[in-house]
């Protein structure tokens, strides 16, 4: 255990007033805005006939919450109207059918393997609706090869009745709860009223029965976390006993989403010291528990998959957090999507809903930015997912995917790596470079060294005026749609 004035320290050396997650590199803010439907359809012709066995990972997204969540940042739409849900539905299915319909022109089947509701939340969906969109993904791919389905659902929207359902008619076999805090007052800074009464309710035998991962989202910088509320927390969560445990750090930016500001109501966030001592509570309260870390954000139970995934190297962090099937390829569909294609292309929906109709109403994909990655940046994508997944990268891997010599690829970044070293962060032998148990809270840190766009030299203000930019031509190129 470091000694927390070295904690202390080290939080104040590394700290960072904005962090990239590293789910993509390139991070989204980098991306082209003149990439558009016909560019998306190019990638679709160039990267999947080549590569028609491996796997592919399905979203579909679902913007629309009945309630906001103050911490929240994700594309979503507030309503209580379900005829919105149902006019968005009907694009959604023309999109699919764009899609698919390309697909067939040019004799490209789909190995999906995975499938992921996601949202806002897909359990607004009701049951009528959530079956006829799996029914007609079924008639669209070969389902029998599907091992993951999962649909993230909101414990305060769904009973043990509608989780069977879920399960045994549209064969959903993965839950992911956005869980997030269970102490009253948190829950009430952010306005997410669900007390751990609401988990014991509906994940009865039966359901834990019918799905083989049951995973809890626990959020990280809440208003009114302290370690003391952190730790009954994480004991009212391991007595409920979801097989996985996704961490991540809330993520604040009133420039995006103005309303957290009502978080700041009665006190300050929790700055990053706060957050490390928060952490160290849940690792030290999930490890004595049983649970396995099994990537820089991700916790699990010996017995699911994401620990023999974690254990045989086919774990993959991404824009769902950490997932079982190795370095999937996401095809995604539905407002704000993103998808990848190997480690060649990136692409991402319109946010709004109007440019998003817009382009489906001209029969064109509703792609509004997009990259394809030039070979340094493979290069790098492949360093940050091996950072956050295994939280360590393997020169000799890099030599054999890339025909390179890491060490001196890599020179200038070893080089800056010293003080890390000397920290205790990592350890840089012959054979790669690798996290220490203290490093691997830093893994963000680590990571952006090798980040060529967004290095640790660049400034906060320099920073923010990438997102800003990126915001504003978001804006001007909806106006045009």
């Amino acid at each position: 255990m470091v000694k927390p004035a070295l904690s202390v320290n080290l939080i104040k050396k590394y700290h960072q007033d904005l962090v990239y997650n590293y789910a993509e590199y390139p991070t989204c803010d980098h991306w082209s805005y003149n990439y558009k439907s016909e560019d998306y359809k190019k990638s679709l012709v160039d990267w999947l006939p080549k590569n028609e066995d491996k796997p592919i990972f399905f979203y579909v997204h679902i913007p629309f919450c009945e309630q906001l969540c103050w911490f929240c940042t994700c594309s979503k739409f507030i309503t209580n109207d379900y005829e919105k849900v149902k006019d968005y539905l009907k694009y959604l299915n023309k999109e699919i059918n764009l899609l698919f319909n390309f697909l067939k022109e040019n004799e490209i089947k789909l190995n999906v393997q995975t499938v992921f509701f996601g949202g806002g939340s897909p359990t607004i969906l009701n049951r009528e609706d959530l079956k006829n969109l799996v029914d007609k993904l079924k008639s669209l791919f070969d389902w029998s090869k599907v091992v993951n389905f999962t649909v993230e659902s909101d414990p305060r929207r769904v009973d043990e009745d509608r989780l069977l359902y879920n399960h045994k008619v549209c064969g959903a076999n993965r839950i992911s709860f956005g869980m997030q805090d269970f102490d009253p007052n948190v829950q009430r800074r952010v306005n997410r009223i669900q007390p751990p009464e609401f988990f014991k309710r509906i994940l009865t035998k039966e359901v834990r029965k019918a799905y083989k991962t049951i995973a809890f989202d626990l959020l990280i910088g809440q208003p009114g976390q302290t370690p003391k509320t952190m730790a009954t927390t994480c004991d009212q969560m391991i007595e409920l006993k979801p097989t996985l445990v996704q961490l991540s750090l809330m993520a604040y930016k009133p420039w995006v989403a103005k309303y957290q500001i009502k978080m700041l109501e009665e006190g300050p966030l929790p700055d990053f010291l706060d957050r490390k001592e928060l952490l160290e509570v849940i690792h030290a309260k999930l490890n004595a528990a049983g649970y396995i870390r099994t990537g820089f954000e991700c916790y699990s139970l010996p017995d699911d998959p994401m620990t023999k995934a974690f254990k045989e190297g086919t774990a993959h962090y991404g824009a769902s957090g950490h997932q079982t099937g190795g370095r999937v390829n996401f095809i995604a569909v539905g407002s704000s999507s993103k998808g990848n294609l190997g480690d060649d292309y990136y692409s991402q929906s319109y946010y709004d809903l109007t440019s998003y109709k817009k382009c489906l109403d001209k029969d064109q994909f509703p792609t509004f930015r997009g990259k394809k990655l030039s070979n340094d940046d493979k290069i790098r994508q492949h360093v940050t997912q091996q950072f956050r997944s295994y939280f360590k990268i393997d020169f000799k891997n890099f030599e054999e995917k890339f025909k390179i010599n890491p060490k001196e690829y890599f020179s200038k970044e070893i080089k800056y790596l010293d003080e890390m070293i000397k920290d205790g962060l990592v350890i840089v032998s012959n054979n790669g470079i690798e996290m220490t148990e203290l490093g691997k809270d830093f893994s963000q840190n680590i990571s952006n060294v090798f980040d060529i766009y967004d290095p640790p030299s660049k400034s906060y203000d320099e920073r923010l005026t990438t997102i800003r930019k990126a915001k504003l031509t978001q804006a001007s190129i909806q106006e045009l749609i």
